[in-house]
């Protein structure tokens, strides 16, 4: 259970500073942020059927 809301809040934290960026008008990095999230999602969600 715990280990669960760690990771929603440090998911929630990582897209904050995504967002952060683009308002910042950091587009690429942005960019680049958002690619690593979606493939650590895509490592959690594989070990978790896994």
């Amino acid at each position: 259970m715990m280990r669960h809301l760690i990771r929603r809040v440090l998911a929630v934290l990582f897209y904050l500073v995504v967002l952060l960026l683009v308002i910042f008008h950091q587009n690429m990095l942005a960019m680049y942020g958002m690619a690593v999230g979606m493939l650590l999602e895509a490592l959690v969600m594989l070990r978790a059927k896994g």
